[in-house]
């Protein structure tokens, strides 16, 4: 079955699921290259303050393409599903 042929929130939910898997491997890739990138950074400048830098930049500049990705297609199929803030109370439910 192909992605086309199903229904549009269906569609949602699977991107949404392959951008998560995404942002999984991302972080887990994303620590051991800045660990790596922060180890040279210290064996070039030998500074503690600039390889911390470096190490949570570059795990923060590996990982924000797919944090950005899979917010917003989540937020797509939450609007597309009517779930999380786009969740309409029933007429009988009280609002929170």
């Amino acid at each position: 079955m192909e992605l086309d042929e199903l229904d549009p929130v269906t569609q949602l939910n699977i991107k949404s699921q392959l951008a998560d898997a995404r942002l999984g491997v991302a972080e887990t890739l994303g620590w051991p290259l800045s660990g790596f990138a922060s180890l040279a950074t210290h064996l070039a400048f030998g500074s503690w303050l600039v390889t911390l830098g470096v190490l949570l930049g570059m795990y923060y500049l590996a990982t924000i393409k797919y944090r950005k990705e899979s917010s917003v297609l989540e937020d797509r199929y939450y609007q597309a599903a009517g779930l999380g803030k786009y969740h309409k109370a029933a007429e009988g439910e009280a609002d929170a």
